[in-house]
C-alpha cells in the first residue's frame, strides 16, 4: 500500500509469484489507485421556517459523514436579507459546508424568516376628565414602545363633538 495525497487517496499493488519444483519464479503485479472523489454528506436540515419577532432565529447544528470514513470539517455563513418594506422583517439563510480530508465539498443550507406582526404598545393615558370654560384642553402626550425594537412613530387625530350649547363640547384625541 502506497499513501497518497490524503487519507482517502491510496494505491495498492499485489505481486504474484509462480515457483515451480526447480525454485524457476517469476512475478506478475497488479495495482489498483483508489481515489476520494465523493463529497461528505450533510444530513437533512429543517425546511424554511417562520418566527415572530422578537424571537432570535434558531439555527440547527449540521451533521455530515463521508463514505471513505475519514473526519470532515463543518463550517457555516450566515447571509442576512432585508425586507425594503419593513426594516425589521428579514431572513437569515445559513449554508453549511462539509469538507473531508481530500478536499471534497458539499454544501446544504437552512432559511429562517424573521416577521414582525405585533403592533407597538401605547402606554397608558389619562382617563376621561372634564375641564371648564375659559381653560383649553391639554391632552397628555403619547409614547409607544415595539417589542421588535423598531421606531414607533406617533400621529393623532381630534374629533370635536359639540354639546348642548356653544360652550359645552368634548374633544377626543385618537393616537
Amino acid at each position: 500500500t502506497t499513501p497518497g495525497t490524503c487519507a482517502g487517496n491510496y494505491s495498492i499493488t499485489r505481486t504474484w509469484t509462480a515457483k515451480d519444483n526447480c525454485n524457476n519464479t517469476s512475478t506478475a503485479s497488479q495495482t489498483i489507485n483508489v481515489q476520494d472523489v465523493t463529497a461528505p454528506v450533510i444530513a437533512p436540515l429543517p425546511a424554511i421556517s417562520t418566527i415572530n419577532c422578537p424571537a432570535v432565529p434558531n439555527f440547527a447544528t449540521a451533521t455530515a459523514t463521508d463514505a471513505c470514513g475519514g473526519p470532515v470539517t463543518l463550517t457555516f455563513a450566515d447571509v442576512t436579507t432585508a425586507s425594503t418594506a419593513c426594516p425589521l422583517k428579514y431572513s437569515i439563510t445559513r449554508t453549511w459546508t462539509a469538507k473531508d480530508n481530500c478536499n471534497n465539498t458539499s454544501t446544504a443550507s437552512q432559511t429562517i424568516n424573521v416577521q414582525d406582526t405585533t403592533p407597538p404598545v401605547i402606554a397608558a393615558l389619562p382617563t376621561m376628565s372634564t375641564i371648564n370654560c375659559p381653560a383649553v384642553p391639554n391632552f397628555a402626550t403619547a409614547t409607544a414602545t415595539d417589542a421588535c425594537g423598531g421606531i414607533v412613530t406617533l400621529t393623532f387625530a381630534d374629533v370635536t363633538t359639540p354639546g348642548t350649547c356653544a360652550g359645552n363640547y368634548s374633544i377626543t384625541r385618537t393616537w
